[in-house]
C-alpha cells in the first residue's frame, strides 16, 4: 500500500487510498520518571476527545525544539494552556517559544484527540469508533537545544481517570508512567479489552464490519505463522490494534493508516463513510499490508536490533514486500495475480520514478515510495538468482543477513552486496543492482528493464 503520510525516518503504512510502514523503539522504564531529568511530560485526558500535554523542564529555557514541522499541525491543533506562545520554524522542525522571549520551564497545550494526516509521519492520534484513543508518544518527543535531530528519550507519565492504558505491554488502570525512545511507541487510552489471539494480542474497533473483523482474525496469523515456519518464532507476542472513525476531517480527506512499531502492528480507516469504504474494498490488499507489516516484526526480532528506514529505504521497505508477496503467491491463484499486478506496478512506477529522481535522492525529494517499488522488484530479482542456484532464495539471503547483523556487521548495501555474492548471486546482476540503486537515470531504467522480469518469475507457480 502507497500514500502520503510517511513518518521521517520509520515508515508506516499509510494511505489516501493507498497504503505503507515502519519500524520504531520504545523501551520500559518502570516506576516514576526522576526528577532530575532535564524534560518530562504529562500527558492528561482531560475529556473523551482531548488531551493536556504538559512539558516540565528541570531548568528555564527560551524555547522547545521539535524534530519534525508536521504540516503546521502543531500550531493549529495545540491550543497553549496559557497566552503568549507561538510556534516558529526551524529548518525541517519548529520550536515553540514566548512571545516576549522571556525563559519558561513549563508548557502546556490542550489538544483534541482527533486523527491528522501528516507529511512522513504517524498520525499522533487514532481515536476508536466507541471511544478511546491509540497515542503515538514519538509525537511529543522534543529537545532542549536546535538542532533537534535525535531528541532524547522522554519520561512520560500518563493519567486518564475511568481508562485502561495499554503501553509496552502493560495495562494499568487511570495511570501508567514509561520512557518513550527514538520515534516511540502507541499507547492505548480507553476501555476495549484485548483479546489475546492466536500468535498475537488484538484491540478492533467493535465498529468494524463484521466481515472485516472476520477476515482479520485469519489475516495477522497466517502471516506470522507463516514466516515462524521459515525463520523460527518471534520471541514476543506482537500486539494489534485496529481502529475505525467515520468522523470527517476539517479538509474533507479520508485515510487509511498502519505501520509496525516495536511488538505493534496498527491500522487505522478514518473520515467519512469510513465503515462503507471498508466493507466494500478487496480483503488482497487486507491480507498484502499483514504480510508486510508481519515481515517488519520479523525483521525486528531476528535482527536484534532496529533497522529502519533511514538505513537504506529500499532494503528495509522493499525487503518487506518482497516477502510478502512470496507469502501471498503461495496462497493460491487469485493471491498470486494480485501479487503479479503489485509487481508489475512497481516496476512501470520504479522505472517512471528514476527516470527523473535517482533512488539515493528519492527520500529527499518526498517521493519515498520509489523506496518500496524499487525495493520489490530488486529483492525478488535477486530471490530468483538464489532458487536458479539452488538456494532457497530470498529466505536464504535474509537468514544470511540476519546472522551477519547480529554478529556486529553494519546493516547496508556493502552487507548486502557481500551476502549475495557469497552465496552464488553473480557479479553481472549486482552490477545491474547496483546502477539502480546508485547509477544515472539512464543507467537505471534500463536496470529496471533487466530485474523486474527476472524477479517476476519468483511469483509464478
Amino acid at each position: 500500500m502507497r500514500g502520503n503520510a510517511r513518518p521521517l525516518s520509520c515508515r508506516p503504512f499509510a494511505v489516501m487510498l493507498g497504503g505503507a510502514l515502519a519500524i520504531a523503539g520504545c523501551a520500559t522504564h518502570a516506576g516514576r520518571p526522576d526528577p532530575v531529568e532535564p524534560l518530562t511530560l504529562d500527558l492528561t485526558r482531560t475529556a473523551e476527545r482531548e488531551v493536556m500535554a504538559r512539558y516540565r523542564l528541570r531548568a528555564p529555557t527560551t524555547a522547545l525544539h521539535f524534530p519534525q514541522a508536521l504540516g503546521g499541525y502543531r500550531a493549529d491543533a495545540w491550543r497553549a494552556a496559557e497566552p503568549g506562545f507561538r510556534w516558529v520554524d526551524e529548518g525541517n522542525g519548529e520550536r515553540v517559544e514566548r512571545v516576549d522571549g522571556r525563559p519558561f520551564r513549563t508548557v502546556a497545550f490542550a489538544i483534541a484527540i482527533d486523527y491528522r494526516a501528516l507529511p512522513k509521519s504517524y498520525a499522533p492520534f487514532s481515536p476508536f469508533s466507541q471511544g478511546g484513543a491509540l497515542v503515538h508518544s514519538g509525537q511529543f518527543h522534543a529537545c532542549l537545544a536546535a538542532p533537534c535531530e535525535q531528541p532524547a528519550p522522554l519520561s512520560v507519565r500518563v493519567d486518564a481517570p475511568g481508562a485502561t492504558i495499554g503501553v509496552e505491554g502493560r495495562r494499568t488502570p487511570a495511570r501508567e508512567r514509561f520512557v518513550s525512545r527514538d520515534e516511540g511507541t502507541n499507547i492505548f487510552i480507553g476501555t476495549l479489552q484485548p483479546v489475546d489471539a492466536d500468535g498475537f494480542v488484538a484491540i478492533i474497533d467493535p465498529g468494524l464490519p463484521p466481515a472485516t473483523r472476520q477476515h482479520l482474525d485469519r489475516s495477522l496469523p497466517d502471516a506470522i505463522r507463516g514466516f515462524a515456519a521459515i525463520y523460527g518464532p518471534l520471541y514476543f507476542k506482537p500486539e494489534l490494534y485496529v481502529s475505525i472513525d467515520d468522523t470527517p476531517e476539517k479538509n474533507g480527506r479520508i485515510s487509511t493508516q498502519g505501520g509496525t512499531l516495536p511488538r505493534q502492528i496498527f491500522m487505522h480507516f478514518d473520515g467519512e463513510n469510513a465503515r462503507e469504504r471498508v466493507a466494500a474494498g478487496d480483503t488482497l490488499w487486507l491480507d498484502w499490508f499483514f504480510a508486510h507489516e508481519a515481515a517488519h516484526l520479523f525483521q525486528q526480532d531476528k535482527f536484534g536490533k532496529l533497522v529502519g528506514d533511514d538505513q537504506v529505504g529500499w532494503m528495509h521497505e522493499g525487503g518487506a514486500d518482497a516477502l510478502a508477496a512470496l507469502a501471498m503467491a503461495a496462497r493460491g491463484p487469485a493471491a498470486r495475480a494480485y501479487v503479479l499486478s503489485r509487481e508489475q506496478a512497481a516496476e512501470k512506477a520504479c522505472a517512471d520514478g528514476v527516470a527523473v529522481t535517482a533512488l539515493p535522492k528519492a527520500k529527499g525529494e518526498g517521493k519515498f515510495d520509489l523506496h518500496y517499488q524499487c525495493g520489490l522488484i530488486i529483492w525478488l530479482a535477486l530471490d530468483q538468482a538464489l532458487r536458479r542456484g539452488g538456494k532457497d532464495g530470498l529466505h536464504d539471503l535474509n537468514r544470511a543477513l540476519f546472522a551477519a547483523v547480529r554478529g556486529g556487521q553494519p546493516w547496508g548495501e556493502p552487507l548486502l552486496f557481500e551476502t549475495a555474492r557469497q552465496l552464488g548471486v553473480a557479479p553481472p546482476l549486482l552490477a545491474q543492482i547496483a546502477r539502480l540503486t546508485q547509477g544515472s537515470s539512464t543507467d537505471a531504467v534500463d536496470a529496471v528493464a533487466m530485474l523486474g522480469p527476472v524477479g517476476a518469475q519468483s511469483l509464478q507457480p
